[in-house]
């Protein structure tokens, strides 16, 4: 018989070799995992994070002696329900594995009622490159820190980015780096912003908004700078490109040591309905 436990994903015991590398300490939102035990031993484990009124799911993992027995549904059902009680409405699942690996992850996903969003490659430029080349200039004066900026301007912004229907929706700023994310002012609004958050030893390129090249590259240029101060130059910036342009510019700023990993195919599932309670 199986049973499905909460793990403190800080301590987690005997799940260690599944969650291995899978919830950095310095990783953005709060982290959750879960076992599937059988007979006293663990089987297999789940790890996510929730981000504002979104739940994260990281990695399923199963024993390999233990596949194909629907412990992996077990988690992702548990971990949804769970998460629709607390309140979050969705549930969001990111594949990038090997070919075979993403198939039987895809299958997975689709099972437990998830819809298959978007696909995009995972395009990364080191840190060193990007603050040595195009972007190593200096800083400027529009481009500001995201913690130097007063809430009611980020309101205003978010706002103002909804009503204009721009398509991807701002992502929940808690967890970003703070003085790295950067934010650009125009006659004291904010009319664009970069937005990066830790991604285990590298650093992930979460969303870019700005209109024109001026701002793009002062954005950029701004927070190279500040993410130099933080980081080391080994450090990786990935980011997930989902429009030809974008991976364009991230292959115009790294040049040679520009990579394009595996692709990331993205998974959700709404957990509650817009405006119902959780139960």
């Amino acid at each position: 018989m199986t049973t499905v436990v909460s793990i403190d994903p800080r301590h987690p015991g005997a799940y260690a070799p599944l969650l291995a590398g899978s919830l950095p300490a310095d990783e953005r939102g709060v982290p959750v995992a879960l076992g599937c035990e059988e007979e006293g031993r663990a089987r297999a484990a789940l790890t996510a994070l929730c981000v504002g009124e979104d739940v994260i799911i990281r990695r399923v993992s199963v024993d390999g002696t233990c596949r194909r027995r629907g412990m992996g549904t077990a988690l992702v059902q548990a971990l949804c329900e769970a998460a629709a009680a607390s309140g979050a409405r969705r549930a969001e699942a990111y594949v990038s594995l090997s070919e075979q690996e993403q198939e039987a992850a895809c299958a997975l996903f689709r099972a437990c009622g998830f819809e298959e969003e978007e696909s995009a490659p995972i395009c990364t430029v080191p840190l060193s490159v990007l603050a040595s080349g195009p972007l190593g200039g200096p800083a400027p004066r529009q481009a500001v820190p995201l913690e130097d900026i007063p809430a009611y301007k980020l309101r205003a912004f978010q706002a103002a980015y909804a009503r204009a229907g721009r398509g991807a929706e701002l992502p929940a700023l808690r967890g970003l780096l703070g003085q790295e994310s950067m934010v650009w002012l125009e006659n004291g609004m904010i009319v664009g912003c970069v937005l990066f958050a830790p991604s285990g030893q590298d650093v992930e390129l979460v969303w870019l908004y700005a209109s024109g090249t001026q701002a793009v590259r002062g954005l950029l240029s701004a927070a190279c700078r500040a993410l130099s101060r933080s980081f080391p130059p080994e450090t990786l910036v990935r980011a997930a490109t989902l429009l030809p342009s974008e991976t364009e510019l991230m292959r115009r700023l790294g040049g040679e040591s520009f990579r394009q990993e595996s692709e990331i195919r993205v998974f959700t599932r709404q957990l509650r309905a817009e405006g119902e309670a959780a139960g």
